[in-house]
């Protein structure tokens, strides 16, 4: 799993589990709505707009989605996967040597082009087979004429887990190229 995974989707699973054992509701889904609120305002969920993706395109975003929330990759392959993803390398790292998550893994559900280089994306995270972030809204760039995870999307999910590194609030990384 990328370094990120390990802690921040050990973290989510955490806050899921806690939320699913603390509500008369128990399906865990008040983390995933706070995603979802996090991620539909500017942090970077779908827009409502922007047509079908081809699939191409499709399978491009779903490769990268699943690379960066694979427990089987390590920080290269998962910054590869991240826009700007240099520059979240020690974010990577630091997250890293927690071990909360195993067996964590990213679906793809809903590609939408909203433009040429951005993608509003439905995904779930997975972990050890069963869903903890289900229908999450998030986006995908265009980077290099590779399909990456936006950094949007990842400072969401940091945000949700309540460690929101610096580079998070650097614009100019986690802006949506035009």
């Amino acid at each position: 799993m990328t370094k990120f995974a390990r802690a921040g989707i050990g973290a989510l699973v955490a806050t899921t589990t806690l939320a699913a054992c603390g509500s008369s509701g128990g399906s865990g889904s008040s983390s995933s709505s706070s995603l979802s609120s996090q991620a539909s305002s500017p942090a970077g969920g779908p827009s409502g707009a922007g047509q079908p993706a081809d699939a191409a395109t499709r399978a491009g975003i779903a490769t990268a989605y699943k690379t960066f929330f694979s427990s089987k990759s390590d920080t290269p392959e998962s910054s590869a996967a991240l826009q700007h993803g240099d520059r979240f390398v020690p974010v990577l790292d630091a997250q890293g040597e927690t071990s909360y998550a195993q067996n964590t893994s990213a679906s793809v559900s809903s590609v939408r082009l909203v433009s040429p280089l951005v993608a509003d994306v439905v995904f779930t995270i997975n972990s050890g087979g069963s869903p903890v972030l289900r229908d999450t809204p998030g986006k995908a760039v265009r980077e290099n004429g590779t399909w990456k995870v936006a950094a949007q999307t990842f400072c969401a999910l940091l945000r949700l887990e309540g460690d929101l590194p610096d580079v998070c609030n650097d614009k100019s990384i986690v802006a949506l190229p035009s």
